[in-house]
């Protein structure tokens, strides 16, 4: 009996050739733009912050921007059990 194993199903949820935490940001400028009645200007902004995430993610494995804010002390991004971040030596 075979049975058919799906190839992405652990791939995180695109929209378009976007993932979900690149699209994020762009509709978060996209709003406040929208708010502040800049709308082509924060749209330009949004693009280009989404083409930056979108290389900086390349090549790296899933959830690297989650590491990558929680090693820099993103406020939001830390564990509620475990040290800072910004920690690099613990002593006992």
């Amino acid at each position: 009996m075979q049975v058919f194993i799906p190839r992405y199903m652990d791939s995180p949820p695109q929209i378009a050739w976007w993932e979900l935490d690149e699209l994020i940001v762009l509709i978060l400028c996209g709003f406040i733009g929208i708010l502040t009645r800049q709308l082509t200007s924060l749209l330009v902004v949004g693009l280009l912050c989404t083409f930056m995430i979108s290389t900086l993610k390349s090549g790296k494995s899933d959830g690297f921007i989650f590491h990558f804010a929680y090693w820099y002390g993103i406020p939001g991004f830390d564990l509620p059990l475990g040290p800072d971040g910004t920690v690099r030596e613990l002593i006992e």
